[in-house]
């Protein structure tokens, strides 16, 4: 069975065979060759290193695995879909403003730029102070965690 969470696209996790030499079976070889337990596994190349039983249950503890293990700081970072549906149809209404009526874009875009700032900097501080990493902030602005520390470290207390 192929597991799936909507927030995650590029993320199905599945509970992969383990052949008699340590490898994990390709789905096409799964069913044609002997397999000596499950390790949970996902789209991504991501794969777990505990290994369970070539018995349902096994294979159902390694899904489980690939939920509880890996999708957790996924989810973390990931923005929910329905906002990223939101967030995507205001880009290309912008762009079309931007088009039409160049000063009311301007206008826009400087008012979405204060608030976004200040959003910016609290969403960092949260994340902070929830243990997120320098990294894990730099990962998730898509910038090295160095220029996530030299550009927000002022904001956020220690």
């Amino acid at each position: 069975m192929t597991l799936s969470i909507a927030d995650l696209p590029g993320h199905e996790g599945f509970a992969a065979p383990v052949l008699p030499g340590g490898e994990l079976a390709s789905s096409s070889s799964a069913f044609t060759r002997t397999f000596v337990g499950y390790q949970a596994a996902c789209s991504c190349g991501w794969a777990d290193q505990r290994r369970y039983s070539a018995t349902p249950e096994g294979a159902k503890e390694a899904e489980y695995r690939w939920w509880s293990r890996h999708t957790p700081p996924l989810l973390a970072a990931a923005p929910p879909s329905w906002l990223v549906i939101k967030s995507n149809l205001l880009c290309e209404q912008v762009v079309k403003l931007a088009s039409d009526r160049p000063l009311a874009a301007l206008t826009l875009l400087s008012q979405v730029e204060s608030w976004q700032r200040t959003l910016l900097d609290q969403a960092v501080a949260g994340a902070r102070e929830t243990g997120a990493s320098w990294a894990e902030i730099g990962e998730a602005m898509g910038i090295s965690k160095q220029a996530a520390h030299e550009r927000f470290r002022a904001q956020v207390s220690p």
